[in-house]
């Protein structure tokens, strides 16, 4: 149905994708995996119309795409649903599903002929979606759903999804699967980037691997039942060219006095009768569906918002001879609208909001400025130049950058580390870079709050689990709980 020949892609002096060759077959999941800028969105952005190679050729059907662009690619099947949704906010759900294919009747936009097909498509997939609904007021898992309706509404054969369950909770993401199974069923393709690797072997056929640029793995046929444990190993060792350490907890840390206190906080809507606590050196999880108060606790625990009732204390933390800076740094559930600049360069977002540190007379010191943020790069595995522009780069190496900022805070005087999906879109080595530098945090007597949707992330990292839910802790919960009993307490459905 699709096939990839021997594709190139260069940006500049990078290589990011090299006789890369894929074929997707109808009825099919097939999953494409690799490490952080290993060229994975780039080869399907490709296939998509969305670039142009520099060199190969994309096949549809046995027929070469020409001309190569997003439009002809549409024409011809090949949906794709990117990684950071490509909605327009102020419209409703129909709005955006028609944007670009509007159906005129006598001269007159016709809605209610994109409604009824809409519906039925939506019925197709045993889902349903609010129409009339603001994109703006849309839970990420709404969103989702609505970006596969729009590719179907175009009649696309092979959809493509970008780290589709980046943003879900692992009930989410378990009926995303099951609609992609259906949509397989009925004779289309497949194609799911991520880096869940139990996900990949769990839900897909088969899996292709990239590696800076290469295929490493191809078309491999995934075995189900137990050969599961086998089958990760072998896409581990092929994704990263060896095996990966293990995350090492330090269950002996000692904890402090209270440093996170909120009590009885209100806020809109969405935070009603918030109350918890962290103690200096403990690691916090928060779980919930999205949508349940997650992105408000961040910003009244950051300043941007004032709580409209209640108590919020972050205590600050000593530090001798130091100039100190805001007690709580701060990782934010969007990076890329709220924690980077994107058409600046990847020196100014590593240090962005603390210029006036580089700053004499009025002038910026480039040399301090680059050794600096280089220092904070390195230590994050992040190598790319500083002089790269932010927008250039990968999900997962812009969430690189995001931590990388907020880690060097601690040793600035932070005494509270916020963390939202710290590890979303980054890839398996990444991840366990950043648990281990949340780990090395709380030994220094910094409170962690790690707010997720990954469960094993928080079981893994976490000291204990609260559950948020219509904006209040309903329940407590050890790292050893299961996935059914946090799952029941996110849904208040009985106690866990």
């Amino acid at each position: 149905m699709l096939r990839l020949v021997e594709l190139d892609k260069r940006f500049g002096s990078l290589l990011a994708v090299q006789s890369a060759s894929l074929e997707i077959l109808p009825g099919r999941v097939h999953a494409v995996v690799g490490e952080n800028g290993a060229g994975k969105s780039t080869l399907l952005k490709m296939a998509a119309g969305i670039l142009t190679p520099d060199a190969g050729e994309v096949r549809i059907d046995r027929q070469r795409m020409t001309p190569h662009t997003a439009a002809e690619a549409i024409r011809r099947g090949i949906g794709m649903v990117q990684q950071h949704f490509a909605l327009i906010e102020p419209f409703t759900a129909l709005e955006n599903v028609v944007l670009g294919v509007e159906p005129v009747k006598n001269g007159v936009l016709d809605l209610a002929a994109a409604r009824a097909k809409v519906l039925a498509i939506a019925a197709d997939l045993g889902t349903s979606l609010p129409l009339d609904a603001k994109v703006e007021t849309l839970g990420v898992g709404d969103r989702q759903r609505l970006e596969i309706a729009r590719a179907l509404y175009r009649d696309a054969r092979v959809i493509i999804l970008d780290e589709p369950t980046a943003v879900l909770t692992h009930g989410e993401a378990e009926a995303l699967y099951k609609t992609l199974r259906k949509l397989a069923a009925g004779g289309r393709a497949v194609v799911v980037v991520t880096h869940k690797l139990g996900e990949v072997v769990d839900f897909a056929d088969e899996v292709t691997v990239l590696r800076r640029g290469k295929v490493m793995m191809a078309s491999r046929e995934l075995r189900k039942g137990a050969g599961r444990d086998d089958e990760l190993r072998e896409i581990t060792e092929a994704i990263m060219g060896g095996g990966v350490q293990e995350l090492v907890r330090r269950d002996a840390r000692q904890l402090g006095g209270m440093a996170i206190v909120m009590s009885d906080v209100h806020y809109g809507r969405e935070l009603r009768g918030l109350s918890f606590e962290v103690k200096a050196g403990e690691i916090v999880g928060i779980a919930g569906v999205e949508g349940n108060g997650q992105r408000e606790l961040v910003q009244v625990l950051s300043g941007l918002a004032e709580p409209d009732h209640g108590r919020v204390v972050v205590v600050e933390r000593a530090l001798l001879g130091k100039k100190r800076i805001l007690p709580v740094a701060v990782v934010h559930e969007d990076r890329q609208r709220e924690g980077l600049v994107l058409d600046a360069d990847v020196r100014d977002n590593a240090l962005l909001g603390e210029h006036w540190r580089y700053a004499k007379w009025g002038v910026l010191s480039l040399p301090a400025m680059s050794r600096d943020a280089r220092e904070r790069l390195d230590r994050a595995q992040a190598p790319f130049g500083l002089d790269t522009i932010t927008r250039s780069l990968s999900g997962g190496n812009q969430q690189k950058i995001v931590i990388a900022r907020a880690i060097a805070k601690i040793a600035m005087g932070a005494s509270a580390l916020v963390l939202a999906h710290p590890t979303r879109g980054v890839d398996l080595g990444a991840s366990r870079a950043i648990h281990q530098e949340v780990l090395a945090a709380a030994a220094k007597q910094v409170a962690v709050l790690v707010i997720s949707s990954d469960l094993a992330e928080l079981r893994a990292v976490c000291d204990r689990i609260l559950v948020l839910s219509r904006g209040r802790i309903v329940v407590e919960l050890p790292p050893t709980a299961s996935d059914q009993q946090i799952g029941r307490a996110m849904l208040s459905a009985e106690a866990p």
